[in-house]
């Protein structure tokens, strides 16, 4: 290009006398000009690219968060492999089919029905149509109803008589009626003492008011354990033609919650923290109403559960929640002060310091948990399809594979099957996450689910020795569903003392549940006993886990 603008300069000087140098020197402003130009549209052409990069990217990325929050809102909460979800949704699914998980489903009735054979404890169970004949519990009452003519003749007047029935069977309900109990207390005219005697009075925890004990324990697991809100429980009496306001029933059972159950309360919290071997801990949120301000802020619910049941543990599952103000780590420490056991959590910051010599907490173990290490693995396979992660989550796949078969069993038993079986999985696991880390840019999605798995490895690999440990915090993770749906009802606590409340009796109901006792008889008779004036030392026999057998749900 240069020869044949200085050849052009050349012709010019040549062909055009006088005039060639200023046309020499136009030809090169114009030329400089033209260069100019070019240098421009070619940063700019370098700057479009680069913005459509970056617009590219962030495209992805909402288009991430999109996917993400669509699955929360409509999608399955379980991570589930790639391979078995075309399988899982070909399945007749039918409601009745009990859950993996379900503490009634036992591995010897798996292999019972496997062989052909039917376990003796259980009944056959309906078809995938919901047809066959149901088996009621046992403490059902049954009323037989004769539907026939009075004189049990036929109908006609030919005079026959009754030579069979036909039976049906319907479950039928009677509503809640609501009574006045008027407790009448003579006065007797004592004629040894010559004086008026009068009756003892029925003791109640507050006698001062309206409040009975059966009508709160009602009120309190209708809320905590049925997440029922105080307004749609004033509304039920309403259609009775009862006027109860929400404000009464809230404050009667922040009453009860800070005053009458505070100390089982804590005799729970006491056994929960010296007693255990194992405990998980998370927690969620839960918005406050801030007084005076109009609106609420954002606090935290936290819960520590004991659950042994899968290591055949023999102390008896127990939950409790503390409400905090934030979810600082202050707050965890404060919680887990004195604490000496293994504590299984997710990767929060706040949890960092479990375990670190020079704390108050340095006699944890601490844990992590496998299902989230396995979630950003499995978000990354729905939105990009990355086959490196469908592989990832196929190899965790068979360690969950392998935790089935030693669900229930002894620690060392476990801790034997998972040294044999599991210990290879994780080489492998961790031999294809190293190779693979360099194949995906250091600040995508993938490359960071990998970060994640190698940094916590050691946490994440605890349980390999030690039976004791769960593959992740499922456990407590599912103790947050009755908080999340009451907290949907609900919107909002309405103060610090409502928080307080909601703690106390969140924990009492679902220790209930998690010990297979119904909330509602244990909780009146607590009240009845509380009511007598009870020692505080022997609030023992008053534990979920120790109540009459009465209360026993039959399952």
């Amino acid at each position: 290009m240069p020869d044949t603008i200085e050849q052009l300069e050349n012709d010019i000087l040549v062909s055009a006398g006088s005039d060639g140098p200023g046309l020499v020197q136009r030809l090169h402003e114009l030329f400089s000009e033209v260069i100019s130009e070019n240098e421009t549209l070619r940063e700019e052409g370098q700057k479009a690219k680069m913005l459509n990069k970056a617009m590219k990217a962030e495209n992805a990325r909402l288009k991430r968060q999109i996917a993400k929050l669509k699955k929360l809102a409509f999608g399955a909460s379980a991570d589930r492999n790639p391979d078995k979800t075309q399988a899982y949704h070909a399945k007749d699914g039918s409601e009745d089919a009990p859950p993996k998980g379900d503490a009634g489903y036992s591995e010897n009735s798996a292999e019972n029905a496997a062989n052909g054979e039917q376990s003796a404890d259980r009944p056959k169970p309906r078809n995938t149509n919901g047809r066959g004949k149901r088996v009621w519990p046992d403490h059902i009452e049954k009323r037989e109803i004769y539907m026939g003519t009075e004189d049990r003749k036929c109908p006609c007047g030919c005079g026959g008589s009754i030579v069979g029935m036909d039976t049906t069977e319907t479950l039928e309900v009677i509503p809640a009626r609501y009574y006045i109990a008027v407790r009448q207390y003579p006065k007797y005219g004592c004629k040894m003492r010559g004086a008026i005697k009068g009756t003892k009075f029925d003791r109640r925890i507050f006698p001062n008011t309206v409040m009975s004990h059966g009508l709160m324990a009602n009120a309190i697991t209708m809320r905590f354990g049925w997440q029922l809100p105080w307004y749609r429980q004033e509304n039920i009496f309403l259609s009775q033609g009862i006027n109860l306001n929400r404000s009464s029933l809230m404050r009667w059972s922040n009453r009860i919650a800070n005053e009458a159950l505070l100390s089982i309360y804590e005799l729970m919290e006491q056994d929960l923290k010296t007693n255990s071997e194992r405990l998980f801990m998370d927690e969620t949120t839960l918005p406050i109403l801030q007084p005076g301000k109009g609106r609420t802020k954002t606090s935290y619910l936290y819960a520590l559960l004991r659950d042994d049941r899968a290591f055949s543990g023999n102390k008896p599952p127990v939950v409790i929640y503390y409400p905090r103000e934030t979810r600082a780590m202050r707050n965890i420490h404060d919680i887990l002060d004195g604490v000496t056991a293994i504590v299984q959590t997710d990767s929060y910051a706040g949890y960092g310091q479990l375990g670190k010599p020079s704390t108050s907490v340095e006699h944890i173990t601490p844990v992590k948990c496998w299902a989230h290490a396995r979630r950003n693995f499995t978000d990354e396979y729905e939105f990009n399809q990355t086959p490196d992660a469908k592989r990832v989550i196929q190899i965790i796949e068979e360690l969950y594979d392998e935790e089935k078969k030693i669900r229930g069993k002894p620690p060392l038993i476990r801790a034997a099957h998972r040294r044999e079986f599991s210990a290879p999985i994780l080489d492998r696991l961790k031999a294809f996450l190293i190779k693979h880390s360099d194949r995906h840019l250091s600040k995508s999605k993938m490359a960071r689910a990998i970060h994640y798995v190698l940094r916590q490895w050691e946490e994440l690999t605890a349980f390999v020795n030690d039976g004791r440990i769960d593959l992740d915090t499922n456990a407590v993770e599912r103790m947050f569903k009755p908080t999340i749906l009451l907290r949907k009802n609900v919107l909002f606590v309405g103060s610090e003392e409502g928080a307080a409340a909601w703690g106390v009796h969140a924990s009492i109901v679902e220790t209930c549940k998690l010990n297979g006792v119904n909330a509602e008889p244990y909780l009146k008779w607590v009240f009845d006993q509380i009511a007598t004036k009870l020692p505080l030392s022997k609030y023992e026999k008053l534990l979920p886990w120790n109540a009459p057998v009465e209360f026993r749900i039959n399952r």
